[in-house]
């Protein structure tokens, strides 16, 4: 938790080594890069807490051009730059460009120490703060496109700027939009959530901003609109693609104008914070005149995209256990886990319904397993296997077994020993498996 990990940027090789050393001996977690072809590579690997950087780093004129760099992909992240020179145009240009601090060489060891310390207070509590952020979106993902759509949403969050979610279907922008939401000074209020899809094309102005008694006929008393029901609030526009052009119209003017006008009624000021969702490409239909670029315009001030679950895999297991856990405590059942072969089998599949249908698939595993730790069986044998009779069951367990087993051998190159150690199993149980279904075994 209290573990800092520092980059040294520097080209002065002793340098690096006697402050790496001085850093690690007061606890700090270091790495150093001599160049910038090693410090980009080093940056990528690693999640750094905070970078020292020499302000003529080679192959740059100067070090603004990667301070910059760094402060516009990194913008909470502490840099402290390092000048031989000393000069106070150096250092005014530093923070102008994002630096946190400045320091001179000789580097005083004290001094160095002494400012790391204050600096160290800074990441933790910030670190704390993203943590409860965090925890508070309710979306998990460990992979780096993810990390973009949490900073993203926390970002966000501090505004009350449009925000346009967009991304395939079952990728989750319901739940971003619920996060930036609660994460936001609204957080305490209810969110009112629309589906614009489900909503009959000849009701949508009905819906969304209500009628005065005796608007049309049936009208027989005054009703509230969605964006009435948001006033001081949110108001979430899943599947916007779906509004007729006509209510675009109206909708743009309650955006630029801050104001609704019921049907029959008169125009009221309302203080509404949009967040609207798409899995269609709004330029597109922009091209194809079936969305208004003016209202895109203004609902994308903030532009926030999911990536599909395919372009992610590394967070299929973190998904799935994420799930796991969470119906498990919400049913207050036996937790449990997953195992290798079966987390291996996850990472095969493409889940075209995103984060979805990998949802849906774990929880149905969790709900027809007997045991406590989740196998490939419980994920390919779904609710109508187990009536369907002995026969068919034992049959697709034994065609999936067979298929598996075979992709393994083939990717260990038919040598059992490492296939044994991949799948957790005994070499001995492994070769009575492959030959009792009838997988022809190596040859010595």
């Amino acid at each position: 938790m209290n573990d800092i990990r520092i980059l040294i940027a520097d080209d002065d090789t002793i340098l690096c080594r006697l402050t790496g050393d001085l850093l690690r001996n007061a606890g700090y977690t270091v790495h150093t890069a001599s160049c910038l072809e090693e410090a980009e590579d080093t940056l990528k690997k690693y999640n750094f807490d905070l970078v020292m950087q020499d302000m003529c780093f080679p192959a740059l004129q100067d070090g603004f051009g990667m301070l910059e760099e760094l402060h516009n992909r990194y913008p909470e992240m502490p840099i402290l730059m390092i000048s031989g020179s000393g000069h106070i145009p150096d250092a005014v240009n530093a923070i102008k460009y994002g630096a946190t601090d400045f320091i001179e060489k000789p580097i005083a060891k004290e001094h160095l120490l002494i400012r790391l310390a204050r600096l160290k207070e800074s990441i933790l509590m910030h670190r704390g703060m993203r943590e409860l952020q965090l925890s508070s979106i309710g979306m998990a993902g460990s992979s780096e496109p993810m990390q973009r759509v949490f900073d993203a949403i926390i970002q966000a969050a501090k505004f009350d700027t449009p925000v346009l979610i967009s991304g395939e279907t079952g990728v989750g922008k319901e739940l971003a939009a619920a996060a930036i939401h609660r994460l936001s000074v609204l957080g305490t209020k209810n969110l009112v959530t629309i589906n614009c899809a489900s909503i009959p094309r000849e009701l949508f102005e009905a819906e969304l901003f209500g009628y005065e008694k005796g608007a049309f006929t049936g009208a027989v008393s005054s009703r509230k609109g969605y964006f009435e029901f948001a006033k001081d609030s949110s108001i979430f526009l899943d599947e916007i693609g779906e509004l007729p052009m006509e209510v675009q119209a109206k909708l743009l003017r309650v955006i630029s104008e801050q104001e609704i006008q019921k049907l029959g009624g008169n125009a009221q000021k309302i203080s509404t914070r949009i967040i609207s969702a798409s899995n269609q490409d709004l330029p597109q239909m922009i091209e194809d005149n079936a969305f208004r670029s003016d209202l895109y315009y203004r609902i994308s001030t903030i532009n926030i995209e999911i990536p599909p679950l395919r372009k992610r895999r590394e967070d299929i297991i973190t998904l799935a256990e994420f799930f796991v856990t969470g119906f498990c405590n919400r049913n207050q059942i036996q937790p449990k886990s997953i195992a290798p072969s079966a987390a291996a089998w996850l990472l095969e599949q493409e889940f075209p319904g995103n984060v979805r249908e990998l949802k849906n698939c774990v929880e149905r595993a969790v709900v027809f397993s007997k045991n406590e730790v989740l196998g490939v069986v419980d994920f390919t044998t779904n609710q109508q296997d187990a009536y369907e009779g002995p026969a068919s069951y034992r049959e697709t367990v034994r065609q999936f077994e067979r298929n598996y087993l075979e992709s393994v051998m083939l990717a260990h190159g038919g040598n059992i020993s490492q296939a044994a150690l991949y799948l957790q199993m005994d070499k001995s149980n492994l070769a009575k498996k492959l030959s009792a279904l009838g997988i022809d075994l190596p040859r010595k």
